[in-house]
């Protein structure tokens, strides 16, 4: 079992951890980066895997930190399940759309300066078109019950009370790597 940490390490945005096991990358949790609109406009970009490489995403709870960069992860080639609690997906919905248009707007507002300067424009992180397809890879899970994610891979999640719908997440292998 390899774990990279791709956010949340070393400060308190982002969180995106990705979990390579028995030839299988789970990513635990993706979020946006937060923090001055410089820093956290480059930092958004280019501290980004490709979707296309993970097969599966496991969502702890919907704080933007958390799953503000879910819509880029589906955008760059992610087509795996996202699994989550079902409250956690519900608060998603409205969440992602929410930060989507917030994205569009700030980039509009960026733009016109840009245009007056003769600068290239900018596209926003994600759109609303975006946010509304990555919906779709959600599946909600129930706690306490195991989901087997992978052959010899399963999930469980359980009750944070943090917010609602957030969860501890179990990762169990039942492969073992040769002694």
């Amino acid at each position: 079992m390899r774990i990279t940490f791709n956010g949340a390490a070393r400060t308190v945005t982002g969180s995106q951890h990705l979990l390579e096991v028995n030839d299988k990358s789970i990513m635990l949790d993706c979020g946006l980066i937060q923090g001055k609109r410089k820093e956290s406009f480059e930092k958004n970009r280019s501290a980004f895997c490709h979707g296309s490489k993970i097969d599966c995403l496991v969502l702890s709870h919907a704080h933007i930190d958390h799953s503000g960069r879910i819509p880029c992860l589906v955008k760059n080639g992610f087509d795996g399940d996202i699994l989550c609690t079902s409250a956690t997906r519900d608060l998603c919905a409205v969440m992602l759309m929410d930060s989507a248009s917030i994205q569009e707007k700030d980039v509009e507002f960026v733009n016109r300066r840009r245009k007056r300067q003769g600068q290239n424009l900018f596209e926003p992180l994600y759109t609303r078109a975006d946010a509304a397809e990555a919906m779709n890879r959600f599946v909600g899970l129930s706690y306490n019950r195991p989901h087997q994610l992978f052959p010899g891979i399963s999930l469980t999640l359980v009750d944070a009370g943090h917010m609602l719908g957030s969860a501890h997440v179990i990762l169990e292998s039942t492969n073992r790597a040769p002694a």
